[in-house]
């Protein structure tokens, strides 16, 4: 067993309809296209790096219902190994997206059965065969122990946060990365801008810390620096994934050996690129697709 990466955290399957309109809720209205795809942040981050030529595998669970089978056969399909997923009884994760064409937002619920998502057992030979962990905050109990195993290692552990969870902040010291939304940093440090965000969860637990905040792009605080990306000017058909995307593109920059700026920058290439598609895979961009983009800015 021996991955570049390997995930745990939630996968989900999206139910996206893309809106014709402007939605109101409560009124019956027609919805412009319709597509159903594998999802989940950590799941999206991986296939992402597959998709850029990463070995990736993912640990977490899924339910003994139809869906289930259909996000772990999405998982392959991407390229993601889902040697470390359980199959228990119980519903999966399941999320309905509504995706608005040409705006930077999308809305999304979700559901799953929360015994599905608690106390799933971890191969503890699996995390430490890679060289990074990437975890989200959905599997906060199955995280921290592998966060453990593989600092103990001497592995690299990234954290994709969207909010403050039940445990969530025991997580940030076991983490080399913590790559945030703005939501997330303004609700565990108390800063209401990003770029301070940045700064004070760099300074409190000395790790990297980058917190993205969608179309006004990135700050990373990272060895006493404060720098800004900015995001790609793209027409958006759907954001749906693409801060996950983003993780995945950031994290395989880094193990390919570049620096932290430009790892930044390679992943806002690859955010907007997939934000051309509907859902979070909709539209995985390639290495030569983003070096493209890259290279025409």
């Amino acid at each position: 067993m021996n991955y570049d990466v390997v995930g745990v955290g939630v996968a989900s399957l999206d139910f996206i309809g893309v809106m014709a309109g402007e939605p109101h809720f409560g009124a019956k209205q027609p919805l412009a296209g319709w597509i159903e795809m594998g999802g989940g942040p950590v799941a999206t981050a991986l296939a992402t790096m597959a998709r850029l030529g990463a070995r990736v595998a993912m640990a977490g669970a899924v339910g003994d219902d139809g869906y289930g089978e259909r996000i772990l056969r999405d998982l392959r399909a991407c390229g993601v190994d889902p040697v470390g997923m359980h199959v228990r009884p119980g519903r999966s994760h399941i999320a309905f997206v509504l995706a608005e064409p040409g705006r930077d937002r999308r809305t999304i619920f979700f559901h799953h059965d929360p015994a599905v998502l608690t106390g799933i057992p971890l191969d503890r030979n699996l995390i430490t065969s890679a060289r990074a962990l990437a975890l989200d905050t959905h599997l906060t109990d199955a995280a921290l122990q592998a966060a453990r195993w593989m600092r103990a290692a001497g592995g690299l552990v990234m954290l994709d946060a969207e909010r403050v969870r039940e445990q969530t902040l025991e997580l940030l010291p076991l983490c080399d990365l913590l790559v945030v939304s703005e939501r997330f940093g303004r609700e565990a440090t108390g800063m209401e801008h990003p770029w301070e965000a940045a700064r004070v969860l760099h300074s409190r637990y000395g790790r990297l810390a980058l917190v993205t905040a969608g179309a006004e792009g990135s700050w990373c605080a990272h060895e006493g620096e404060l720098f800004h990306t900015p995001a790609f000017e793209v027409e958006p058909v759907d954001t749906t994934g693409a801060g996950d995307v983003f993780h995945g593109a950031f994290l395989y920059a880094l193990l390919a050996g570049d620096d932290v700026r430009r790892a930044a920058r390679f992943a806002s290439a690859a955010a907007a690129l997939s934000c051309k598609g509907l859902g979070g895979r909709g539209n995985l961009p390639t290495l030569g697709e983003i070096e493209q983009l890259l290279g025409s800015a």
